[in-house]
């Protein structure tokens, strides 16, 4: 009979902080991981195993299937493209409520958009300037799909949550960023967790995977160098989606209630989620 238990170990974070992670590695799915239950600024911490992120999960074996049941993760959070489903669809054998981007969202926050804007700006300095404009895109591309994960999260029927995209960097990033943001997760923790994607992939798999697509679009062999803009974690990608928050909401609490949810409820998602 396999083992099946969940299994609690704890890690130290660059600050020196000590919380609990999920010690569980998916063959399938190797960015798979549980966001730590990281300390937030009024002192709780965020409950073990509530929230996951992962890239896509269409590889996922039996071995890895039969561990996420013990997980009874309650909602998937699909932040990829119709395209991105069709190609990769997700295999997932517990009962679960999957909810995914809306048409309107699609198409900017996928990856077609992303090839767009590098064939217009080709080479390692255009990607990276590709990276900070989409970055800055998405807390009102994602707006639409946080909205609906929140209001489930209050339900009671959303927790525990896992959200992903292709990777589990971009989308993925942001996403759980406004979540952990929103509790009261200090910015350098959120930061930390962000980064920790460099750590999880096979990097010359993601950037083999990522030439490919991009030759197709650009009709033309890619550089390492752009590759390895476009792959990474960079922290300077995320600091562009919360500096968007910033200069197009005026802080993180008007687009809070621009998402639709007043500061009740916002301590409401943070008595949910954190202990």
């Amino acid at each position: 009979m396999r083992d099946r238990r969940i299994v609690l170990v704890p890690a130290v974070g660059r600050a020196g902080e000590t919380t609990l992670t999920l010690a569980l590695s998916l063959a399938g799915a190797p960015n798979f991981r549980a966001v730590p239950a990281y300390r937030t600024q009024d002192g709780r911490q965020l409950r073990p195993l509530s929230l996951f992120r992962s890239g896509e999960c269409s590889a996922l074996t039996d071995p890895d299937v039969a561990k996420l049941d013990t997980l009874k993760i309650r909602l998937i959070c699909d932040l990829r493209s119709d395209d991105e489903r069709r190609r990769f669809p997700t295999r997932w054998h517990a009962p679960v409520r999957i909810i995914t981007l809306p048409a309107a969202s699609d198409h900017g926050a996928g990856m077609a958009s992303l090839l767009e804007r590098l064939l217009a700006q080709p080479g390692p300095a255009g990607a990276r300037q590709t990276m900070i404009d989409l970055y800055a895109a998405l807390p009102l591309l994602l707006a639409p799909i946080l909205r609906q994960q929140i209001g489930l999260m209050l339900s009671g029927s959303g927790v525990p949550s896992l959200l992903h995209c292709h990777v589990g960097k971009d989308r993925t990033g942001v996403a759980i960023a406004v979540l952990l943001q929103a509790v009261g997760v200090p910015l350098d923790q959120i930061f930390e967790d962000y980064q920790e994607t460099n750590q999880r992939l096979d990097i010359d798999q993601i950037y083999a995977a990522l030439g490919r697509a991009v030759t197709r679009k650009l009709g033309a062999p890619v550089d390492r160098a752009t590759l390895e803009t476009l792959g990474r974690a960079d922290p300077d990608y995320l600091q562009s989606a919360l500096r968007a928050i910033e200069q197009g909401y005026g802080g993180f609490g008007p687009y809070w209630q621009a998402l639709g949810f007043t500061p009740a409820q916002r301590a409401a998602l943070a008595d949910m989620m954190l202990k």
